[in-house]
């Protein structure tokens, strides 16, 4: 891959809801432990690539069991290795509990894409690695599609608790970007980009939602890029609104230590020092 000196824009920084939370974690470079939720889509998303891999090299998926192995391995590794962020309530449910259910739920939705999504893929390339320069724009953009089916498609593996809307696919910027990274990349966009939902509720399901892009939607994400880099340039990062989803212990791993949070009960770091 080509080497890019010029400063880097993430695909997934376009997703952020909070200018604050942007400026903290690419600009700042201040990383932060992941909630539990969180943790559990990274080991999930390892044991998804390792089942793809295996595919793409000998055409057939590893044993259940074994996905089931990795994943739970991939959970424990992703646990103990940069900290793990705990709600008040999960610190008084306690630590053992906490990570065997988060244990539980990435062997259930890993087994999940396994069975139910994993067959249907035929990988080309899986956690490729991608940066494009956009001329006339400060910042190349850069980030990994999850997995890429030649021409044909990229997709994107969620974990979730609820059902996503049917046009979760359709809205998505990050989507938008892998799409227009393949067609710089390989010269023509992808047929379709998919999102590959493992929904935990009740009743597991594995759910695909599908979308095409088209030049309208390329126009609209070098527009957002254009404002973003603005605002990087100026300095300019507005927080998003208290009200929001998005400004909670719970979903913003910055929000205790953010100027702009209103206090609410504090979340616990664990491991690297922590409980």
């Amino acid at each position: 891959m080509k080497t890019l000196k010029r400063p880097q824009l993430h695909a997934t920084g376009l997703n952020m809801a909070c200018g604050e939370a942007f400026r903290r974690r690419y600009i700042e470079g201040e990383i932060i432990p992941p909630g539990v939720a969180a943790i559990v889509g990274i080991a999930t998303d390892r044991a998804v690539s390792r089942n793809l891999e295996h595919k793409r090299e000998t055409h057939e998926l590893l044993p259940v069991e074994e996905v089931a192995d990795v994943a739970r391995d991939s959970l424990a590794d992703a646990w103990d290795r940069g900290g793990v962020r705990l709600e008040p309530e999960e610190v008084e449910t306690g630590v053992p509990v906490v990570k065997g259910q988060a244990a539980d739920k990435t062997v259930r939705l890993s087994v999940l894409h396994a069975t139910a999504t994993a067959p249907t893929i035929e990988p080309t390339h899986i956690q490729r690695q991608w940066a494009i320069e956009i001329p006339g724009y400060p910042f190349d953009l850069v980030g990994t599609l999850d997995i890429q089916e030649g021409g044909a498609a990229v997709r994107d593996t969620k974990t979730t608790a609820k059902t996503p809307p049917a046009d979760t696919a359709e809205k998505s910027l990050q989507l938008s970007a892998y799409s227009l990274a393949v067609k710089v990349l390989d010269g023509n966009p992808p047929e379709k980009v998919k999102l590959d939902y493992l929904v935990d509720n009740k009743t597991p399901k594995a759910v695909t939602l599908e979308a095409t892009r088209t030049d309208e939607d390329y126009r609209a994400l070098l527009a957002r890029i254009e404002t973003v880099s603005l605002a990087i340039e100026r300095g300019v990062f507005v927080p998003v609104s208290p009200d929001h989803w998005a400004c909670s212990e719970r979903f913003c791993g910055y929000a205790r230590t953010c100027r702009y949070f209103i206090r609410r009960p504090e979340a616990v770091a664990v491991g690297q020092g922590g409980i």
